[in-house]
C-alpha cells in the first residue's frame, strides 16, 4: 500500500496548487502518491498539462463536490 503524501490547497487560486506539488515532489522519492486537493477549477486543466510538462503521472483526477482531488505520482 502507498503512502501518500496529501497536499491541501484548498482556497488557493491557481497558480498556487501547482506551486505546492511542485515543491512537495522535489523532496520526494521516485514513485511517491501525491494526493492534491484544490478547491480552484482550473485544476483540471493545470494538473495535467502540468504532469505532461513535468514527466510525473497524473494517476486520477476526480471532482468532489466544490473541490478537485488528484494523484500524482512522482517520475522516477
Amino acid at each position: 500500500m502507498d503512502t501518500v503524501v496529501r497536499v491541501d490547497t484548498s482556497g488557493a487560486l491557481c497558480p498556487v496548487p501547482i506551486l505546492e506539488i511542485a515543491k512537495v515532489m522535489r523532496r520526494l522519492a521516485a514513485g511517491a502518491l501525491v494526493e492534491l486537493i484544490s478547491t480552484d477549477r482550473g485544476l483540471e486543466a493545470d494538473l495535467p498539462a502540468w504532469c505532461e510538462a513535468t514527466g510525473h503521472v497524473l494517476v486520477r483526477l476526480e471532482r468532489r463536490g466544490t473541490s478537485y482531488v488528484g494523484w500524482v505520482r512522482k517520475a522516477g
